[in-house]
């Protein structure tokens, strides 16, 4: 159970990627008040919070509504995951997350700029989403169960707002090399992650044994 947990937790860290949401925060709200940036990263976190929990709780049940079988998902949802994967390693993840946080600045109140690009795609963006459905997937109908496999997201989402409560200070002192390199490692976790998705998918679809 525990072991699932802390997998789960890798799973979705690299699917949020906190790491690379510090020099992107910091560069969106440069020049305004810290009260400000509180404003933003709270109501960020909340609304990313509110995303992910929604796809861990009626994620399942909208896919049987649509008759899309988990095994399905997996395997769609681990090739998506891939795709992040093979960005993160090669260094497109962060320019293509910036150019998005660009627009924002032009074009969006600071209100809005909380839930677009913040929100969503930065944080809760569709890997997280289908990290959050994945995990969802796993769970029981034990109460304890539960709770402990909801935590990784509400563990998530706490250190993505730690993340940018830290990064006026932090986006000045971390290396954009060491966050390049960090970016890569766990790029390379988390398709290996998506290929036992995939992997497993593809034998519950097939009744194949393990």
């Amino acid at each position: 159970m525990f072991d699932q947990a802390i997998e789960s937790i890798i799973l979705l860290f690299v699917a949020v990627d906190p790491i690379a949401l510090i020099p992107i925060f910091a560069s969106l709200t440069q020049g305004l008040t810290k009260q400000e940036c509180k404003k933003v990263y709270i109501h960020a976190s909340l609304v990313a919070f509110g995303i992910l929990a929604a796809f861990w709780l009626f994620g399942g049940s909208v896919l049987a509504v649509m008759g899309i079988s988990m095994s399905s998902f997996k395997i769609i949802g681990g090739l998506f995951l891939i795709a992040i994967a093979f960005q993160m390693v090669l260094e497109q993840r962060q320019e293509r997350r910036q150019n998005t946080a660009d627009v924002a600045l032009d074009d969006e109140s600071l209100q809005s700029l909380a839930i677009f690009p913040i929100a969503t795609p930065l944080i809760a963006g569709p890997g997280a989403m289908t990290a959050a459905l994945l995990i969802a997937e796993q769970r029981s109908s034990d109460p304890l169960e539960m709770i402990i496999n909801f935590t990784p997201i509400i563990f998530i989402i706490a250190l993505a707002a730690l993340a940018m409560w830290l990064s006026a200070n932090l986006a000045k002192r971390v290396s954009p090399t060491i966050i390049v390199v960090i970016q890569k490692i766990f790029g390379i976790l988390l398709g290996a992650l998506a290929i036992e998705f995939v992997v497993s998918g593809i034998r519950e679809s097939f009744n194949l044994l393990g």
